[in-house]
Formats: C-alpha cells, structure tokens, sequence
C-alpha cells in the first residue's frame, strides 16, 4: 500500500518508491529501495524533495539489510546454491522411496540462501544462467526457486512466505519420478498420449504430498497450479486469472524463463534476454501482466551473469541491474572489439547515459557464453 510521508519523517526501513509527484527523480540508488542510512534522507532534502511515496506493507514487514558488493556475495551464494543441490537430490531420492519428507528442516535449509538474495540478489541470479548441468531436474528446480524468492521479495513477500515460495518450486517436478525418461528427454515432439501423461505431474505431485503430514496448503495448491495459464490455456484443470494461487503464478514465469535458457536433449538454449522478450510476448495471455513486468524489473533484460556486446565493439559481463533501468545495467568489460582479453573495466550504463547525452554508450547484442567457447565464471569474481 501507497503511502505519501514528508521527507522529514522516514525513518531507516522504509521502503522507498519515488518522489509523491514523481519529480524531481529520484536516484536509482534511493528510488525502489530500502533507506539504510540517514545519508538516504538527507540527500532527499538536499534535493528539495518534500515528500515521497512510500510501500507501507514492505516497510512494516522487513528490516533493512546492509547490501554487500557482488564480489563479496558471489561466494556465499556459490556455496548455498551448492548445498542446496544436494538438497534438491536428496528429496527426490525421499521421495522415489516413498519417504517422509521434512518441510520444517528443508525451510531452514534455504535459510541462507534467502539471507544471500537479500543482501545482493544478482549473486543468486548470476547462478541461474553459469550452473547448466546435465542433471537438469535439480539445476532447474534450484534456478526456478531463485528466481520465484527473488520475485517474490521484490513483491513485497515476507521471509516465512519466501521459504515457502522456495520449497514449492523445490518440489514443482517431484511427479515427474513416475513418468518415464523416455518421455521427459524425448529428442522429437511428444505424441498427444506423451504430453497428456507429462501433464499428470503436477497431480502426481499432490498425491504423493497429501499423503504426507504438515505439507503447507499453500506449497500444494502451487504445485498443483504452476503449469496452469492466465488465459485458461493451462492445465490441470485450465484455471484462469484470479483462480490461479499467487505462488503459482510467480513460479509459471520462473519456470518458463529457466526452461527457456537452459540446454536440453533436444533444444539449445536461448540467451536470457530472448527469453525476457519471449515471456514479454506472453504477457496479457499466458502470465499475469503485473508479475512479469516485475519480474523483468528484478532480473533485468540482460540479468546479471549475461555476456553482452557494447555499441563501441567492446564485450562485457553483466554485473548488475537497475530495476528502474532494466536496459542499462553495470557492466565489466573483459574483451575489446577482436575479442582480446583487457584489464576490467566497470561501467554503470545508467551514468554513462545521464553523462553523455546523445553519444550514450548500450548494448547491442546478448551472446552466448559458447558461441566462443568462454567459461564466464572466471569474469564475475
């Protein structure tokens, strides 16, 4: 909720949306952000900024967490992501044993991934393009619960509600253990009879939690819902708009975008700003319009971890985004135009824009990381 409040009176923790009449503008370091300092406030009155809008709701549910760069983040977030792969093994091994799942021992688990998005979400995203395995059931399932929490806390969602939006996209594929391989990694194009028995998933996923004790409603009724579409084209049941449970419809967008940048049998994958503009396509079909423009606020058009061509020739690594400016995030260029290696160059494309107007410097092109056989990893630490 909205709420208009003098300059004078923000307090640290307030989240801060933009100037009550939108002008002057607020920096993008200020606007859609918490107010960690009271450097934050006094910038305001030196800009003659009476008032601002304020979200009331994300102020009142998180306390404001001090931001730490991505090199400091990266490796927090490399070692979470790590264990919690083997996370993601372990309940599917549970499970193919018909096993007692644990949801309160998962929830503290995901604990410290949930503090990394927290404190430098691009660390977190970065991993969801550079960790493609071929165990993909679990890499996806991994990348779709990051980027469903990293969604969700820039929806405003608290930390109980962000651990539960996690394990539900933990456990979006567990039905696929009763469907055969053959179907799942089939090269060409599935028979009708195949896609009708890939489409009991979800299904065979609630089975097997219903028969478990203390499951959230919340993380079945996701589960249950998370191939299910806008416009009703969906399924299990061919819901639509507000019939659709709201973390259903963050972890669609998450599943899909992932799907789409990840290397299959049968498919190469796209670069991520190919699937941004695919899932854009889709908005006031497949995907609730709201969400995904946010969701494209959050990761950006070019996310963090995305090898990107300059206009000067020059190529580069994403290594932040600016949800306000999703074209014209920080980027590290690593090669010149001939694609020979440079010392590390950091540019804020959104400066660089405000500095130079009408020679603005922006990328022209997202490549993939093995059109030159290059280990991006290397470059954003």
């Amino acid at each position: 909720m909205l709420e208009k409040i003098q300059t004078e009176n923000i307090q640290k923790g307030m989240y801060i949306v933009c100037s009550a009449n939108n002008y002057p503008t607020l920096s993008p370091q200020i606007a859609n952000n918490y107010v960690t300092t009271k450097d934050v406030i006094l910038k305001l009155l030196h800009c003659d900024i009476k008032e601002v809008l304020i979200d009331s709701y994300k102020s009142s549910i998180r306390e404001s967490i001090q931001q730490t760069l991505y090199s400091e983040e990266i490796l927090f977030a490399r070692e979470a992501y790590t264990q919690l792969i083997q996370l993601v093994q372990n309940i599917f091994k549970t499970v193919e044993k018909g096993r007692d799942i644990d949801i309160d021992d998962y929830k503290h688990k995901v604990t410290p991934l949930l503090g990394s998005i927290e404190r430098n979400s691009n660390a977190a995203v970065s991993l969801t393009i550079l960790h493609q395995s071929d165990q993909y059931r679990f890499t996806h399932s991994l990348n779709t619960a990051i980027l469903s929490a990293v969604l969700g806390r820039f929806l405003g969602h608290p930390d109980e509600s962000l651990k539960e939006l996690i394990l539900s996209a933990m456990l979006m594929n567990i039905g696929e253990i009763w469907i055969s391989d053959n179907i799942l990694d089939k090269r060409g194009n599935l028979t009708q009879k195949e896609f009708s028995i890939i489409k009991q998933h979800p299904e065979l996923a609630c089975e097997y939690l219903n028969t478990q004790n203390d499951i959230p409603q919340k993380i079945t009724k996701a589960i249950y819902s998370h191939h299910e579409r806008d416009d009703g084209s969906g399924y299990p049941e061919g819901s639509s708009r507000n019939k659709i449970p709201k973390f259903a419809r963050i972890i669609s967008i998450c599943d899909t975008y992932d799907a789409m940048t990840s290397k299959r049998p049968y498919k190469e994958a796209m670069t991520p700003n190919m699937a941004i503009k695919h899932l854009y396509s889709m908005k006031d079909s497949s995907f609730h319009t709201a969400y995904l423009e946010n969701f494209i606020k959050c990761i950006g058009i070019y996310p963090t971890g995305s090898f990107i061509k300059l206009s000067d020739g020059r190529y580069g690594v994403v290594m932040k985004n600016i949800p306000l400016a999703p074209l014209l995030p920080e980027i590290k260029v690593v090669f010149d135009s001939r694609l020979r290696a440079v010392s590390p160059e950091y540019i804020d494309l959104l400066q660089s824009s405000n500095e130079n107007a009408g020679s603005n410097l922006e990328i022209i092109e997202c490549i993939h990381p093995k059109t030159f056989k290059l280990e991006l990893n290397r470059f954003l630490w």
